[in-house]
């Protein structure tokens, strides 16, 4: 569920670089004393922060990372795109008799191993956002003098609680392309694994599903739950 929540963190992204470069260029215009003094430069721990720089770094790195968010993100999506191709074309041959149906042993190992490395990437997603949120956004907010800068996380937070919109479109097709199919595929051909290899493979399957589906608990349930707590 951090997946879809930190993906859209993006979409106002360059109508606030916009507003916080105008801004920097304002900081940095600063005119010289009238009497044509000058001062003596004092030690970097004297200095004040000068709001031209903060703003130009905080905007470098926000930048930075939402150039990885987008990365992420498409990746994410590739690999839920590449599941769902295995588990079809898998299925399809199986079905129509035109593989063996220890075939679909290979979905209890592709699906769940796709499935941790889409979650590695919602997961980081999220950090980036919550860093954005936490660390970024204060910043240039001080600076700016703009309360309303990077305000994507706050208004999500709102919609993330109802947790019905939350659940349908989003949890149910992950639940059922990276947990259901491996586990209908290791109950399918339990009655057709003999040989000690397919006994292996089929072994490896189940540990490898059972700790996808551990990961995809504490990464789904938690957020479920706090939508639904805040919409009792």
């Amino acid at each position: 569920m951090h997946a879809a929540r930190h993906i859209g963190r993006i979409l106002d992204a360059p109508e606030a670089i916009r507003y916080i470069a105008d801004m920097g260029k304002e900081s940095a215009s600063v005119e010289p004393p009238p009497d044509g003094s000058t001062s003596v430069p004092a030690s970097a721990s004297d200095r004040a922060p000068d709001p031209s720089a903060v703003l130009q770094v905080s905007l470098a790195e926000f930048s930075k990372l939402r150039d990885e968010i987008i990365a992420r993100s498409n990746t994410a999506w590739t690999l839920l795109g590449l599941s769902a191709t295995i588990s079809t074309a898998v299925a399809g041959f199986v079905l129509a008799e035109k593989a063996d149906p220890l075939l679909l042993l290979l979905l209890p190992v592709l699906t769940p191993s796709l499935g941790l490395l889409f979650i590695d990437h919602a997961i980081n997603i999220g950090n980036i956002g919550t860093y954005i949120d936490g660390v970024l956004k204060p910043i240039v907010r001080d600076v700016a003098r703009e309360n309303r800068l990077l305000s994507y996380e706050e208004w999500v937070d709102r919609a993330e609680t109802r947790p019905v919109w939350r659940l349908l479109p989003f949890g149910i097709p992950l639940v059922v392309l990276f947990n259901a199919v491996p586990i209908g595929a290791l109950v399918y051909t339990v009655q057709f694994v003999g040989a000690t290899a397919a006994w292996m493979v089929w072994g490896l399957g189940a540990l490898i599903t059972a700790v996808h589906l551990g990961f995809w608990t504490a990464f789904l349930v938690p957020p479920l739950r706090r939508a639904v707590q805040g919409e009792s």
